[in-house]
């Protein structure tokens, strides 16, 4: 009589695989759309300027006004009230159980500590503030990702992060 000895089907874990460039810039850009889009209804609702009447083609009626169409952005982007939902965003929803902005987690993203745990609120504060350091120097700050081995971004270094995919 022969005996067959079988092994145990062996114990596969899945190594966490890091947020490559394209998916993250295809969350940011899903954010963005999200916040703009999300912030033109408070805009319209509080503001009494009279830029937010334009429309594109009263912008581009007589040729591109420069002098309007910065007017028009400065109003957009440089108000109080962008800045605020801005923070609020990107901090809040990266402390959150989800670990992520709406837009990395529809491409199945998660901000994590370098141990995988979710961090904290002053965490994700530190991480928002120092995205301003990688963009200083020509946006080379986020091209960190394509030589480091856990593809962290400068901000993601000061802040000892890593973006991770499910």
């Amino acid at each position: 009589m022969q005996r067959t000895f079988t092994l145990p089907a062996p114990t596969v874990r899945k190594a966490a695989l890091y947020g490559n460039l394209t998916a993250r810039l295809i969350a940011f850009l899903v954010d963005t759309t999200l916040l703009v889009f999300s912030y033109s209804f408070v805009l319209y609702g509080i503001s009494d300027a009279p830029q937010q009447a334009y429309t594109w083609q009263d912008i581009f009626r007589n040729g591109v006004n420069l002098e309007e169409l910065f007017s028009l952005s400065k109003l957009l982007f440089l108000n109080p009230y962008f800045l605020v939902m801005h923070w609020l965003y990107f901090t809040v929803l990266h402390s959150s159980l989800k670990q992520a902005t709406i837009g990395k987690y529809t491409l199945g993203l998660r901000v994590t500590d370098l141990r995988g745990k979710r961090i904290s609120f002053a965490r994700a504060n530190l991480r928002y503030f120092s995205k301003f350091l990688s963009v200083i120097p020509l946006c080379l700050g986020f091209l960190l990702l394509l030589s480091t081995r856990r593809k962290q971004t400068l901000h993601d270094y000061l802040s000892r992060t890593v973006v991770v995919t499910d």
